[in-house]
Formats: C-alpha cells, structure tokens, sequence
C-alpha cells in the first residue's frame, strides 16, 4: 500500500454516523516474548478507559451498540497484538455502523491509544509518517550507483547501475621505453587518470535523469548522496538544481537496512533541518504579508477559508478550541459573539483533518525545529493565495 497524502484523506474520509473506532499499538516482538506482551497490556488498558467513556453516555441505544461493536472487533484486536504478526506500528480503523475493518501497519513506532470519534483518528498515523517519509539513499562510488528507497521504517533497494570503464576507442597506452623520462611516464598516467574522471563524470550525468525520475515517481522528500566527497560532488552537480546533501562516507557490502542504520544520525539532521526550512518559509513570507501565516487564530481563520496548502504543526503541540455550527474552528476563549460552539479539545485533531479534507499537505515537526515556532503556538502555514 502507498502511504502518502492521498491515503491520509481516504482515512479523514471515513466518517460514520455513530463513530469510528481507531486503535493503535506500537509493537516489537524482538524485544517481548511473553506470553501476554507489554503492548498488548498498554491497549487493553486504554481500551478498558474507553469502554469506560463510553459506559457512561447518556443515550442508551448509542452506548450499546458502541460496546457491542467493541466486544466484536475481539478477534481482530487479537490479531493487532499477536506477536506473530508484521508491523512495528499497527492500526486499526472500524467504522461502527459497517462490518467493515481497516488495517495498515508501518516499521516506525505509532504509540498506543484507543479513541471514538465520529471520523478516524489520524495524528499518530500522520505523525509517524512525517517524521519516516519516503527518502533516497544514493550509495555513490567509482563503481557505480546504488539506490535505496526507505521509507515509514522499511528500506529495499530500487535501483543498481555499475561503472564500465569504456576504453575501446583509446589509443593503447604502453609504459614508458628505455628512452622515454620519468616525467613522461607520469604524464602519460596523468593523461590516463583524467580520461577515467571524464569517463567517470559522464557516467554519473547518465544516471540523473533516472534518479530525478524516481524523486518524482517515488515521492522522495529527501535525497543523500553516500561515499568519496569527490564522486558525490560530481552527482550532486548532474543533479542540479535538485537539492541534495552529501554524506562523506565510504559504505561497502552493507544491506539496504544497514545502510540506513550507518547514516541515520545523519538523516534525521537532514529531516531537521528540511522542518526549520519551512518554518523560516513561512514566517519570512507571513512577516512580509505574503502566503504564510503564524499562530493558532490566524492559521485557524485561513484554514476555514481552504487557503493553507501546508500546515505545520509541533509535534507535542495541544489545542483546544471549539467548533462552529457551520463547521468552523476557533480557538478556545476566541468563539465570535452569539455562535453556538462545540467544544474541541483536541483541535490539533480537527486542524489534521480540515488540511486533508482541503487537499492540504500536514508536516508535524519534530521537537528541534518545532523550537523555532515557540512564540507563535507551535502552528504556521503555507498558503495558496
């Protein structure tokens, strides 16, 4: 299954008339071999919370079919937790008036909760996502290219092209004679060098249309070049003006998940540092009256106006607010004269779900660069006009 912004609107799109169950669970049975896993007792304990909640609604024909639905999805809750099973981060997603019952796991952790909403429930999944997006590992050397796609958790490589120096049309280069001098020999290796360099460079220009194509295609966010300073130089410059960082370290004989493992700190800085760039994006064109926008209210105000075309959110960010009869969001103690609001205390929920409802994109930022919006709620946008 593609992950991306399209499968986040089919989850925000799930709405039922009495409520959707949304269960996740982070589990690893690498590290567990109980009988009853560490996991499975953290559900079961928010699971418990919610048959609590719901036990105490008012209405007694909602409050039955919401436990009996629960007690249904037994079987399916078994299969969420059971060790067995593939997945680091699970989810589950069961809309109660349907027999229907959505599943999609990640190799990144998702936390542990069990919420009744009247939609799905999508900030871990949306979390878990932005902070493991889909990004490509160019192993680059004197023998070749090596693309590793890695994504959500997962790495697998993608593409493989070998360097073959082409030498049939050089004039065969003999070592030096009795006669010839120390210095034209090393001329003549010096000429034989920059014809492997040329060769070499031409090679890489080769394969940047293939890997400029699998950007695109394969919707990477981030592209690093691995090995000799030299050979990257020479790729991040066929690839031009297509961002890339370059990572100065010689990997051999590694698997595509060990690759990932050897460069992760510097993967993470890179994701970083692509978060604090679109904060400063955002801020420079808010503070220039441009498409950005800063804090809560305003952001709240263009994001009921479908005008955000990226929202960014801080990770550890909380909300409240309250929710207009016509759908739209404030926040809280900002509710205009005689609207009629209810109340939202998870507002960074709704906020998620009125980006991908409006074709959106949401970026959660990580804790470090989230620092830079502080001062204004841990919330900025970019807007579409």
């Amino acid at each position: 299954m593609i992950r991306d912004h399209a499968f986040l609107r089919e989850l925000v799109a799930m709405k039922d008339e009495v409520g959707v169950v949304s269960l996740y669970v982070t589990a690893d049975p690498r590290l567990e071999a109980s009988v009853k896993p560490g996991w499975e007792i953290l559900l079961r304990n928010e699971l418990e919370s919610l048959r609590e909640q719901v036990s105490g609604w008012p209405d007694r024909m909602r409050r039955a079919t919401v436990l009996e639905h629960l007690q249904g999805l037994e079987p399916d809750i078994e299969q969420l937790v059971d060790p067995s099973q593939s997945g680091l981060g699970r989810a589950l997603f069961a809309p109660v008036c349907t027999d229907e019952v959505h599943r999609t796991t990640l190799q990144v952790p998702v936390g542990t909760s069990a919420v009744f909403e009247s939609t799905a429930y999508v900030r871990p999944m949306v979390s878990a996502m932005a902070t493991s997006a889909p990004a490509c590992v160019a192993v680059v050397s004197r023998d070749g290219v090596r693309l590793i796609d890695y994504r959500y958790g997962q790495a697998e490589d993608v593409y493989e092209s070998t360097f073959a120096l082409d030498t049939d049309d050089w004039r065969r280069m003999r070592g030096p004679g009795a006669a010839n001098t120390s210095q034209q020999a090393s001329m003549q290796v010096d000429k034989f060098q920059r014809r492997v360099e040329e060769n070499l460079t031409r090679y890489l220009h080769s394969v940047a249309p293939e890997i400029s194509g699998r950007v695109i295609g394969l919707h990477w966010t981030d592209v690093l070049l691995v090995g000799d300073a030299k050979v990257t130089a020479k790729l991040a410059e066929a690839l031009h003006p297509l961002e890339v960082v370059q990572i100065d370290k010689i990997i051999d004989g590694l698997t595509a998940p060990e690759v990932v493992a050897y460069i992760s700190d510097a993967l993470a800085h890179v994701r970083v540092r692509r978060d604090v760039s679109l904060i400063q994006r955002a801020k420079d064109a808010a503070l220039a009256g441009g498409r950005g926008s800063l804090g809560l209210g305003q952001t709240l105000s263009l994001l009921n106006e479908g005008r955000v075309d990226c929202l960014l959110l801080d990770e550890m960010g909380v909300w409240r607010g309250g929710r207009g009869p016509d759908g739209r969001l404030y926040p809280a103690g900002q509710v205009p004269p005689g609207v009629e609001a209810v109340d939202e205390p998870d507002l960074g929920e709704r906020m998620i779900e009125r980006a991908l409802e409006s074709s959106a994109e949401v970026t959660i930022l990580q804790r470090e660069a989230a620092a830079d919006l502080a001062d204004h709620d841990g919330v900025a946008a970019l807007l579409r006009w």
